[in-house]
Parts: structure tokens; C-alpha cells; sequence
């Protein structure tokens, strides 16, 4: 993961583009924290160069991180029993909910943020932050973990959530078939389970140690194996993690071991280990079967490929990274999934539907997606860029992954080490093409190509990390954006977030007393809210949908950015150009008895 898309590099972006930090800082900080092994938050406190209530401030205002009262919110139990106690109280992360392999966790110390990265790294997860105080995070973490509890959660806690729940990100992943499983093996997943419970890799090696029963896979056949011989392992370890339900695949390298791990609903499971210098064959072969074979091992590789596993049409991502101790290697299986779903079906109102249609078959200028991490952009990025395509218009797309296939788009997908987002851009800039469609610009350079490409006359589809589109808009100006060019460049913008759905069968009316504070609200206005039932797994909630806002750059707005105006002006002028706010789209979910004010307010903050 290079330092600008992490978590820890995200932020340590926004405090230098909040004018709180300068460049060299955040290089010299990132090197004190490579040479001390610790995490740049453990260095910035170090040298005070940021106070918490900085590094606060840039979540919310830059990042749009929320602010969470723990007081009234209950983490899911799925979600805790995703998260060991040792990682949870030793990272100082609660968890609250998970969504398609996106985890959100509260953190009580805005400066734990950077540690969210290793917290990622040890889970296998995305993780998106949320904040709030320290003391009702103490109290909720002793509650949830209390001290001396060995692992994540309690039996019961480990329940998987009803097949028939879905978000709006992408379809659940499919179930592999239930298959026999020998007695050996299924003894050795039973201490496997208990290992990854305690989420320690040392006690994997204790359990290798201990554990003499025979492994599901015999990686000793790496000791004489030829080309062939690697080759029939990665099919029979291909087979098995999918017999096993396995969403990942996972060789971590220790000390003079390495081990081969499955990540199975959230945990991890220790299949097998071998001596450390046989792993390079077995690294090679997966390198070969995702057609990687001419990356060097010092380099970081990452590779996509379709496949049939286990009788089903899949999707491997093979991720492999070097690190001190031996190559890291991370396959990803996921079912190949249909065409992305349509505007309205992720929960776009008719009326702004029609708008973006209208702007993707003949617009040109900036399409603007704003939204904070995970809650919901890349969707929305590929529902327009398929009606793009279908509508007869030449796609080229720049994607950090590629989630969906679209037949008659042109996709690229950026590599670690390989060329950056600006060069495909650019070169994407020099071809025949429509629509220029780039899922994350990060960078300044990255906005001034949009704009630059936005001037040769084409429609140009991003995403870009914020709040809302003022945020957004004031965002990429506090980059180094030239107003004039910024303003006239822009053409349409979406701001968006994901809200849970109430779950239908346990819905009840609360007092209002929340829902009377929604802006626009009428007075005596009483919202509803799941109570938690056996359908909901207890939790009150039943899938997710989003929220829109969309807004046609007209002249009033666009003069507001020509002069640099701050983000309550912009926002002021979108409002009088007639921008029905994510504030009054979410009321209209809540008057519908669909979404609560208590996840509105989670999701929006409109009342502390």
C-alpha cells in the first residue's frame, strides 16, 4: 500500500494541506516512525508537532470522518466477533459494524487514527474510522473486551448474518458449497479457529509446533517440486480455500517460516507452514497463474485474472508485497459479479437520476463524486460510467481496483510501483475517448488534468474524497487548484452516504425527540427505529442504501469558486441554487419510516 492511499497517509495529506504541517515534516516524521518501527502518531506526539485536536479537526472537516456518541449506539456483535480483544485493546479500536468487508471502528484518541493501517494489515479489512470521547470509548471497549478475555467475542457471537441482507456497495459473496471435510483437517481448522481468535502469529508457530496431525495442504512437496509441481499446488490450494469459504488467501512470512493462512468470515484460519526458503517456488507459481511472473521479487506486484474455482466463474486479486522478513503475499477470491447496479436502484431519486443521465450521454466538463471512504462513491462511479458505455460513448477508466468488467469500457487498474494515476490520465488524455473516468483523484496533479481534460472538450467522471461537493470543491481548492479554471471546468456534483435501513420486522416509533432536530423537520415529527429481532441478528437494522445530493454548477456557484470562496459560501450558494441538501434527502428516508434519525444523525451530525 503506497503512503498517499492509506489511512495514516490520507490524513498526514489533509494536515498538510490544512497548512498544519509541511512536506518535509511528514517526510522526516515518516522516516523517524520506519526507523523506530512504530506509527507516525507515535512521532507526531513525540515532537508535538500536532495536537489531537488538530488531527481532530482535519478528520472531520477534510476527511469527513463522523463523530459518534457511543452513549446511544450499540456495536453489531458480528463486528465484534470480527476483532480479537488483544488487537482491540492493544490498537484501541471498537468495532461497530461491518458492510461487504468494510469495517467502521470508533476510536476515542483521534491520534490512533494511524494506527488504523496495522489494524487493517492484522484483520485483513478495510477499516473506516469514526470518532468520539475517550471516556465512553473506555467504557464501551471494557464492556465489549473486558480485560483477560482471550479472544474476539463469545461463541454465540460468531453467527454469520442473514444471506438475505444486503448494502448498497455490491451483492453478498457467494457461499462456497459445503463440502466433507476429513477428520484431521477439520481438527486442525478447530485449533486454527482458536489461533486466530488470539490473533497472534506466535502462537500459530507454538501451534505448529504442538500440532504434529496432518495438514490439509502439504506444502513439504516445495522442497523437490518442479514448475509442474507448483503448478498442481496452487490449483489444490485454489480448490481447497474456496471448498472452505475462504475470502482470502494469505502467506505471512516469520522468522524462518511461513504460513498459509485463509481468512474465513473475518478469521483467520491456519492451513499449513513451511521452512522460509521454500516459499519463493510457491510465491512464483501464484505470480505465474496471475500472469505476474515478470515482476522481480523486490518489487511490489498486483494482479487480476478470472477463473473457474470450485465449478463458479471467480475473480482473483493477487497482491504480493516485499517486506523484511519475506515476500507478503494476499489472494483475494471473489465471485465475477454482474454489471453494476443502475442510479435509482442505489437509491438516486428519479428526478437527479435523469439529470446525471442526461450528463453522461452528451456533457462535457467535471462530474464530481464526493464522498467520504467507503460510503459508496466507487458505486456510483461505475453506475455512470456503464451508462456511459451503454450509450454508445468511449470509456476510459482509471480504478485503484477493479470491482466490476464493463465490456465496452476501457479499464485500467493502477499497480503498486507502476506508473501513478497521473500518467494513466494522461496517456488516456492522448486517446480517442469520450468519457475519462478516474476512481480517486488524490493529488493536485491529478486535479489539474482533470480540468485540463475537462477543457479539451471531455466528460470527466472522478471520485474524490470529502464530505459533500462543498467540501469537495474546497478541498481540491486548498490543493492549489486555480479557482477560474476550477470553476469553469466543473459541470455537475454528487455528494452521497450510506444510512442503514430500519429492519422491517421490529420497527418502532421512538419519541421524536432526535427526529424533531433533522433540518426541515416539522414540529411533533416522530421517526421510527429497529428494536433488534432474530430477522436483524438483533441488531435493528436490515441492509443499507444511500443518500444523494446533486448539483448543477450554475454561474451563481461557479462565481462563489472563482473567487475562492470557503465552504460555508459554496454551500450557501449550492442552497440557493435549489441543491436539495443530503440533510433534507435523508429526512425524506426518515419520514418514510426507512431509515432512523439516530443513524442520520450517526451519519450526518446534525445534532451533538
Amino acid at each position: 500500500m503506497s503512503p498517499g492511499s492509506s489511512i495514516s497517509g490520507r490524513v498526514l495529506d489533509s494536515l498538510v494541506s490544512a497548512g498544519l504541517m509541511t512536506a518535509e515534516q511528514v517526510s522526516s516524521v515518516r522516516e523517524a516512525a520506519s526507523a523506530k518501527g512504530v506509527h507516525v502518531g507515535v512521532v507526531l506526539a513525540e515532537r508535538d508537532l500536532v495536537s489531537p485536536a488538530d488531527v481532530a479537526s482535519v478528520l472531520e472537516s477534510e476527511m469527513g470522518v463522523p463523530q459518534v456518541d457511543l452513549s446511544s449506539y450499540s456495536p453489531e456483535e458480528e463486528a465484534i466477533a470480527l476483532v480479537s480483544a488483544q488487537i482491540a485493546r492493544g490498537w484501541k479500536v471498537l468495532p461497530l459494524f461491518e458492510i461487504e468487508g468494510m469495517l467502521t471502528v470508533a476510536i476515542g484518541d483521534p491520534m490512533d487514527v494511524f494506527a488504523l493501517d496495522s489494524v487493517a494489515g492484522e484483520l485483513g479489512l478495510e477499516l473506516e474510522p469514526v470518532l468520539t470521547d475517550g471516556a465512553s470509548f473506555a467504557t464501551m471497549l471494557d464492556q465489549h473486551y473486558p480485560e483477560g478475555a482471550p479472544g474476539g467475542a463469545s461463541q454465540g457471537r460468531a453467527e454469520a448474518r442473514s444471506a438475505e441482507s444486503s448494502d448498497l456497495l455490491d451483492e453478498q459473496l457467494e457461499e462456497a458449497p459445503a463440502v466433507p471435510i476429513a477428520p484431521e483437517a477439520d481438527t486442525r481448522t478447530s485449533r486454527a479457529a482458536e489461533v486466530s481468535a488470539a490473533g497472534n502469529i506466535e502462537q500459530m508457530v507454538a501451534d505448529a509446533t504442538a500440532d504434529k496431525s496432518p495438514a490439509a495442504i502439504d506444502l513439504d512437496v516445495l522442497a523437490v517440486a518442479d514448475s509442474r509441481k507448483v503448478s498442481v499446488l496452487v490449483a489444490d490450494i485454489l480448490d481447497h480455500a474456496a471448498s472452505r469459504g475462504a475470502a482470502r488467501i494469505e502467506l505471512l512470512p516469520y522468522k524462518d517460516d511461513f504460513f498459509l493462512v485463509y481468512r474465513v468470515k473475518g478469521a483467520l484460519e491456519k492451513v499449513s507452514s513451511a521452512p522460509l526458503s521454500l516459499q519463493g517456488a510457491l510465491v512464483d507459481g501464484f505470480k505465474q497463474y496471475a500472469r505476474l511472473s515478470g515482476v522481480p521479487p523486490t518489487h511490489p506486484a498486483l494482479g487480476r485474472i478470472r477463473t473457474r474455482i470450485g465449478d463458479k466463474d471467480r475473480v482473483l486479486t493477487v497482491s504480493v508485497v516485499p517486506t523484511i522478513a519475506g515476500q507478503r503475499m494476499v489472494v483475494t477470491l471473489a465471485p465475477l459479479r454482474d454489471q453494476p447496479r443502475g442510479l435509482q436502484e442505489l437509491g438516486m431519486p428519479e428526478a437527479e437520476t435523469r439529470a446525471l443521465h442526461a450528463m453522461v450521454e452528451r456533457g462535457r466538463g467535471i462530474l464530481l463524486v464526493c464522498s467520504p471512504v467507503s460510503a459508496g462513491s466507487s458505486t456510483t462511479y461505475y453506475a455512470l460510467i456503464a451508462h456511459a458505455a451503454a450509450s454508445g460513448k468511449t470509456v476510459y477508466s482509471v480504478e485503484p481496483s477493479v470491482d466490476y468488467e464493463i465490456a465496452s469500457a476501457a479499464q485500467v487498474m493502477v499497480e503498486p510501483g507502476g506508473p501513478s494515476v497521473e500518467a494513466y490520465m494522461a496517456a488516456g488524455m492522448r486517446q480517442d475517448t469520450d468519457v475519462l473516468a478516474v476512481d480517486g483523484l488524490r493529488t493536485v496533479e491529478d486535479v489539474h488534468l482533470a480540468v485540463e481534460a475537462a477543457g479539451m472538450g471531455k466528460l470527466v467522471v472522478v471520485t474524490f474524497p470529502a464530505a459533500d461537493i462543498a467540501a469537495g470543491v474546497r478541498r481540491m481548492l486548498d490543493l492549489g487548484v486555480e479557482p477560474h479554471s476550477l470553476a469553469s471546468a466543473l459541470a455537475i456534483g454528487v455528494g452521497q452516504r450510506l444510512v442503514r435501513l430500519n429492519c422491517p420486522n421490529c420497527s418502532m416509533e421512538t419519541d421524536g425527540v432526535l427526529a424533531a432536530k433533522i433540518p426541515g423537520a416539522t414540529k411533533g415529527f416522530r421517526d421510527k427505529k429497529g428494536s433488534g429481532c432474530p430477522n436483524c441478528g438483533k441488531s435493528g437494522f436490515k441492509g443499507a442504501t444511500a443518500i444523494f445530493e446533486v448539483l448543477p454548477f450554475t454561474e451563481s456557484v461557479r462565481t462563489t469558486i472563482s473567487r475562492a470562496g470557503w465552504q460555508a459560501e459554496i454551500a450557501t450558494s449550492a442552497a440557493e441554487s435549489g441543491m436539495r441538501t443530503l440533510a433534507s434527502a435523508g429526512l425524506t428516508r426518515v419520514k418514510s419510516g426507512e431509515v432512523s434519525a439516530e443513524e442520520l444523525n450517526r451519519v450526518l451530525r446534525f445534532a451533538e
